[in-house]
């Protein structure tokens, strides 16, 4: 029974350590706010004060996420951006599931496990008691 308890914070730190660090891959990059990035919102008809938003929620979400802060919310929080960015790709970029929507399927799927399977043994909420 203990190796059941063991995997399940094995998970938790794998799927932390993968999205945490896709988001903030892909964050990164928007807290720069480049002129190539203004002009693909521009051209998909969003308001470019969209970009350092996403940068921040994606960044630090993932940096929490890493971490193992707020688990739940954030990986649910998570789970909800993945939503929104997955519903923008199928309704203005015409993405397809392969090449394109694959990636934003996973991590939403991901990151609602994570939900559900909480922060693990090694996870800042657990030192903290939560």
């Amino acid at each position: 029974m203990i190796l059941f308890f063991q995997s399940l914070d094995l998970a938790s730190i794998i799927l932390r350590l993968a999205i945490g660090s896709a988001f903030m891959i892909h964050g990164y990059p928007k807290l720069k706010q480049n002129e190539q990035g203004k002009g693909w919102m521009k051209s998909m008809g969003l308001p470019t004060a969209l970009i350092p938003f996403a940068g921040v929620v994606e960044f630090f979400g993932g940096l929490g996420l890493i971490l193992g802060i707020l688990t739940p919310v954030i990986a649910s929080l998570s789970a909800l951006w993945m939503l929104s960015t997955t519903w923008l790709s199928v309704t203005k970029i015409k993405k397809k599931y392969a090449g394109g929507l694959e990636v934003d399927i996973t991590l939403l799927l991901a990151a609602l496990a994570l939900t559900f399977l909480g922060g693990g043994t090694f996870s800042i909420d657990h030192l903290i008691g939560l």
